[in-house]
C-alpha cells in the first residue's frame, strides 16, 4: 500500500512472501557487493577499509543515524537466522557469504601483490574478517551495548598488527 502496488500486483510476479523476500536478498546482496567492491580506481587497503567502516563506524556510513545501522543489522539478523529451516535462504546467504569471503579474498591477494599487506593466508584472514563482522552485526542486532568506537579500534589494531605493511 506505502508504493501504490497491490498484494495481487506482486504476486502476479511471486508465488508467495517467501519468493519475494528470497528475490530481494539475492538483489540486496548484489547491490552490497557492488558498493564495496565496484568502486574504480581503489586499493586493496581501502576496499578493506571501506567493507569494514559500512558495519564499524560512529556514525555508520551510509545510515542516517545508528538506529538505522541497528534496524538493517536487525533485518539481517532475522533473515539470516530463518536460514536455519528455510533451505531457500540458506542457499542465498551461504551463495552470499561464499561471493563476500571470494571478493575479501582477491582483495587481500592484491594487497600482498601490490606490497600493501603481510604475507598472510588470504582465505583465513578474510574467514576471521567475515565471522568479525557477522559478530558486530548479530550483537548489534540483540544487544544495546555494543561500543562501535571500541571495536572500529580493535579492529584497526588488528589489521595494523597482523595484515598492513
Amino acid at each position: 500500500d506505502r508504493v501504490g502496488i497491490s498484494k495481487s500486483v506482486i504476486y502476479h510476479y511471486y508465488d508467495d512472501k517467501e519468493s519475494l523476500l528470497a528475490e530481494f536478498l539475492d538483489v540486496a546482496h548484489e547491490r552490497f557487493l557492488e558498493q564495496i567492491f565496484g568502486q574504480e580506481e581503489t586499493t586493496p587497503r581501502d576496499e578493506l577499509e571501506h567493507f569494514l567502516t559500512l558495519f564499524i563506524t560512529i556514525p555508520p556510513v551510509g545510515c542516517e543515524s545508528e538506529t538505522e545501522l541497528t534496524q538493517l543489522a536487525k533485518t539481517y539478523v532475522e533473515l539470516r537466522t530463518q536460514s536455519i529451516s528455510n533451505p531457500d535462504y540458506r542457499a542465498i546467504f551461504t551463495d552470499s557469504e561464499e561471493d563476500i569471503k571470494r571478493r575479501l579474498t582477491e582483495t587481500i591477494e592484491a594487497g600482498i601483490d601490490q606490497g600493501e599487506f603481510k604475507p598472510v593466508n588470504p582465505e583465513r584472514t578474510s574467514e576471521h574478517i567475515i565471522t568479525f563482522v557477522d559478530g558486530v552485526l548479530f550483537r548489534q542486532a540483540t544487544t544495546e551495548s555494543i561500543d562501535s568506537e571500541l571495536l572500529h579500534s580493535e579492529i584497526q589494531a588488528h589489521l595494523a598488527d597482523r595484515i598492513y605493511r
